[in-house]
């Protein structure tokens, strides 16, 4: 990798960092290019503004979903085991990339419309649509009850959501444990079967 391309990903590292820690409106360039280690120049050189670094962290971080979503399904196996390597690998990346998830949500209101559009589309294509598409296998192959995928897929990702903080999951304990159980209850139920004589 060339120098331009490693001081890129410098600042993208740098920056989801800061993203994370200070939200969208909480971040200067001029705060971003000091921890860097490079003139606000330098900085426009790699990234026309505020609003191109943060899509270039948003779609960086998705292509890396996608990645994790591509080896799963190559891998095989029922739409659960597929969902549970998926989440999985997702839960053992740094807490910094899985709360881009969740800053996703939270600050893509403050890009343009434009933007919002385009990062909305990239979402659900590389990460939203695929997940609805293996829950709509296991649902034709009747492996799993029949329901609306899409609204399956939020309530889904709405049990995990707490997670993609870091401060909660200091207080939640082993964020794999805690996967398994909601994994369990999303798949299986919270019910106690009843036992029959």
């Amino acid at each position: 990798m060339d120098k331009s391309a490693n001081t890129r990903e410098h600042i993208l590292d740098e920056a989801t960092r800061l993203f994370v820690a200070e939200g969208y409106h909480g971040l200067s360039m001029r705060q971003l290019a000091e921890e860097v280690g490079v003139s606000k120049a330098g900085l426009y050189y790699y990234f026309k503004d505020k609003e191109a670094l943060f899509l270039a962290i948003l779609t960086q971080n998705l292509l890396g979903i996608e990645q994790i979503i591509d080896a799963a399904r190559v891998a095989g196996g029922s739409s659960q085991q597929q969902i549970r390597r998926i989440f999985s690998d997702i839960f053992n990346r740094s807490p910094e990339q899985q709360a881009i998830i969740r800053l996703a949500s939270q600050e893509a209101s403050h890009l343009s419309p434009e933007a919002r559009q385009a990062f909305r589309i990239t979402y659900h294509q590389k990460f939203l649509d695929q997940i609805q598409a293996i829950l709509q296998t296991g649902i034709d192959q009747g492996e799993l009850r029949s329901m609306d995928p899409a609204q399956a897929t939020w309530v889904l990702l709405g049990m995990m959501y707490p997670y993609f903080y870091p401060s909660h999951r200091r207080e939640m304990g082993d964020p794999l444990a805690a996967l398994d159980l909601m994994l369990t209850i999303f798949f299986e139920g919270a019910g106690k079967s009843e036992i029959k004589d």
